[in-house]
């Protein structure tokens, strides 16, 4: 991974960080069992094959109960959102170079300094 500046970032590109780490957003596009109808988070356009996706993937986890590795739509080789235009409401309300992303960003400094020393 290319070292990320600790200054605030103009961008997320190359970033990913908040992707990592904090499982899967995308969760709450699931159906869910028993509702008669979509998750009221899913937006209506989402396509029927990243429903799929999802519903294969998660198998009706919940928020909490999915892998915590990384986000499903997160690529790791490019450092992005596979389906950025579909992200979820708290996706988008992560503030760049807000307290959180800073603070990832320090974090990772952090460990790639001790991995260096």
């Amino acid at each position: 991974m290319i070292p990320l500046p600790l200054l605030p970032p103009k961008s997320c590109e190359g970033c990913g960080l908040c992707c990592e780490g904090i499982g899967s957003p995308v969760v709450l596009y699931a159906s869910r069992p028993g509702l008669p109808s979509p998750h009221p988070f899913r937006p209506p356009n989402l396509p029927a094959p990243l429903i799929d996706e999802i519903n294969e993937h998660f198998a009706g986890l919940t928020r909490g109960q999915e892998p915590q590795s990384r986000c499903l739509w997160f690529d790791p080789v490019q450092r992005a959102c596979s389906h950025y235009e579909y992200r979820p409401q708290i996706c988008r309300d992560y503030e760049l170079g807000g307290r959180a992303c800073l603070q990832r960003r320090r974090d990772e400094l952090m460990s790639a300094q001790e991995k260096d020393d």
